[in-house]
């Protein structure tokens, strides 16, 4: 985050990182690999809303025997904190902004092109300026857990 001070500017990195469980209930199986992180970078304060999002870095691959599609969802805070301050932030699977990714079953419904091959899966993330515009410098960060039910 870069954060406008009387003194000039300070640049500040805003992370999430994710970690990803597995719950299978239905026969076959999918593989997670990579946990994704999103990075905001530095962020001027002076800017509206800030989104980012984890590219390529995170995949899932289901074998043909899961015949429902495969759900994500986090009942993690969407909380970064730095010290005692908080910023809160919201994840999606479609755009920055878009429908929140669900906190409780059956999650949102991660497409797969192919079975037995490695899709991505590509994570949303919006921080408002409302939330961001009266925190002071710091490094902003948290790790949630995401849960993918098939």
């Amino acid at each position: 985050m870069l954060v406008h001070s009387m003194n000039g500017w300070r640049t500040v990195p805003v992370t999430a990182l994710f970690l990803v469980s597995l719950h299978a209930h239905a026969a076959g199986t999918c593989t997670v690999a990579a946990s994704p992180t999103i990075s905001f970078g530095a962020i001027d304060v002076t800017l509206s809303d800030q989104s980012s999002n984890s590219g390529s870095s995170f995949w899932v691959n289901c074998t043909s025997e899961v015949t429902a599609m495969p759900g994500l969802y986090s009942s993690s805070a969407r909380t970064m904190t730095s010290g005692s301050y908080s910023l809160p932030f919201s994840l999606s699977l479609v755009a920055p902004g878009s429908a929140d990714l669900p906190a409780s079953p059956p999650g949102a419904s991660v497409a797969l092109a192919r079975y037995n091959s490695n899709e991505t899966v590509t994570l949303y993330a919006k921080i408002l300026a409302s939330d961001f515009r009266t925190l002071p410098a710091g490094v902003y960060a948290t790790a949630i857990t995401l849960t993918l039910e098939y």
